[in-house]
């Protein structure tokens, strides 16, 4: 028998061919390009358009990880949720569910602000009518608050609060408000981006709420990164004194956490070459740090010790110092800029 040059990908089965698509959905969060000289969702973008069958097929891999990295990127997420209200109101064939679909979920923009809710009304205009933010609150929240793994800023905490206390009044407007229900939120994972503050609490915003305090007792595992400025490696640095937001950070808050996720570009210590960082990029190897909370909570003065004596390890290897600390080497780089860094390890790794 002579082999087969050519099969058309129209004589596979339905359900194979589905599978296919699927797969190739994927978003290449991985890819050695800028996420902004090419959208890692650009394929999956272009199979929505192929059918009906194919768009339903898709979607679940295109909505899996759900990176937002500027407010212009939120404006047009939130107009999405307002066309999709619109095609369920009317039953339209196009309308999807995104919540049970959405599994991280990333909104961070660019310098660390995020955008007020009353900015995300339009994708052209602001606006400032409070029904208006009501609204969006309401379109975003449900979507957020469904997403296992949710990376904010430092700064972003009032749009946090604002999708908390929407969910939390709509649970009680239900009256599933009992101490048995379960929150209105799946969010175990919580990452904190951008250089935090070193001047006030960054939790106060979620503190001084029972619906914050709820979502802080509720969080798992809690993620932090650095700025440029600090890219250092745990088991080359002399200084292994912990982030101030560590020291300041109230513990007892966070009653169900088990493990805070420090990651570090690996050996990009100054003077690295900027020109490439911003440019061309940087193949890096990533050091992922794991502290347990009961470490931080009752022996957190122990820990500078415990790091420098952290031994050096090679790619895809991990070193465990005890059951509270280990030190884990991505097996593969990534390309690092100093835009998109963060966000590939974050949906790449965490």
């Amino acid at each position: 028998m002579e082999p087969i040059t050519q099969f058309p990908f129209t004589d596979l089965p339905v359900e194979l061919a589905l599978i296919i698509l699927r797969y190739s959905a994927i978003p290449s969060f991985d890819q050695d390009n800028l996420y902004d000289a090419r959208n890692p969702y650009s394929f999956a973008l272009a199979l929505c358009c192929v059918s009906r069958v194919v768009r339903r097929a898709v979607l679940p891999e295109l909505l899996h990880t759900i990176l937002l990295q500027d407010a212009r990127n939120v404006r047009l997420f939130v107009h999405a949720l307002r066309m999709q209200k619109t095609y369920a109101e009317t039953k339209n064939h196009l309308h999807f569910d995104y919540a049970p679909h959405v599994h991280k979920m990333w909104i961070v923009s660019q310098g660390g602000n995020h955008a007020p809710a009353r900015f995300l009304t339009t994708p052209r205009a602001y606006a400032t009518k409070p029904s208006e933010s009501g609204l969006d609150v309401s379109l975003l929240a449900p979507i957020l608050l469904a997403a296992p793994s949710l990376a904010l800023s430092w700064t972003s905490m009032d749009l946090l609060a604002e999708c908390l206390e929407h969910a939390w009044t709509s649970r009680a407007a239900t009256h599933v408000n009992d101490e048995n229900s379960p929150p209105p939120w799946n969010t175990q994972t919580l990452t904190l981006s951008c250089t935090p503050p070193t001047t006030g609490p960054w939790w106060e915003r979620l503190t001084n709420t029972p619906q914050g305090s709820a979502f802080l007792a509720s969080i798992s595992h809690l993620s932090t990164n650095t700025s440029a400025s600090d890219y250092k490696s745990y088991t080359s640095s002399d200084d292994h004194r912990l982030p101030l937001w560590m020291e300041i950070t109230p513990w007892a808050s966070f009653k169900s956490l088990k493990t805070v996720l420090l990651p570090y570009p690996r050996h990009i210590n100054p003077p690295a070459d900027q020109w490439a960082l911003i440019f061309a990029g940087i193949d890096s190897h990533v050091e992922l740090l794991t502290l347990s909370a009961a470490l931080l909570r009752d022996r957190r003065d122990s820990i500078p010790k415990e790091i420098e004596a952290l031994a050096e390890i090679g790619p895809g290897e991990e070193c465990i110092r005890s059951s509270d600390i280990r030190l884990k080497v991505s097996r593969s780089c990534i390309r690092w800029y100093n835009r998109d860094g963060w966000e590939k390890v974050w949906a790449c790794m965490l």
